[in-house]
């Protein structure tokens, strides 16, 4: 079996997704931002949300901030079901 997922697959992911990208994450390389981007194209419901004082190491490097961002965008979508 093999996984295909392009532009169709995306259009047809409805609920919101939050596309995280580090602030920093050009110095590590400009594809993360080119990806970030393309994330934004493609799904129709994308919020962006960029991570400062982070690149790839998000997790690590900014916890508390990306913590809030995940907190803000899960309350706001709490109650859509969507």
């Amino acid at each position: 079996m093999q996984f295909s997922f392009g532009e169709e697959e995306a259009r047809r992911i409805t609920q919101p997704v939050l596309t995280v990208l580090g602030a920093d994450s050009d110095q590590v390389s400009p594809a993360f931002r080119q990806r970030h981007e393309l994330l934004l194209a493609l799904l129709p419901a994308a919020e962006p949300f960029v991570l400062p004082n982070a690149n790839h190491l998000m997790d690590v490097q900014n916890p508390w901030d990306l913590a809030e961002g995940l907190a803000a965008f899960f309350h706001e979508h709490r109650d859509t079901g969507r």
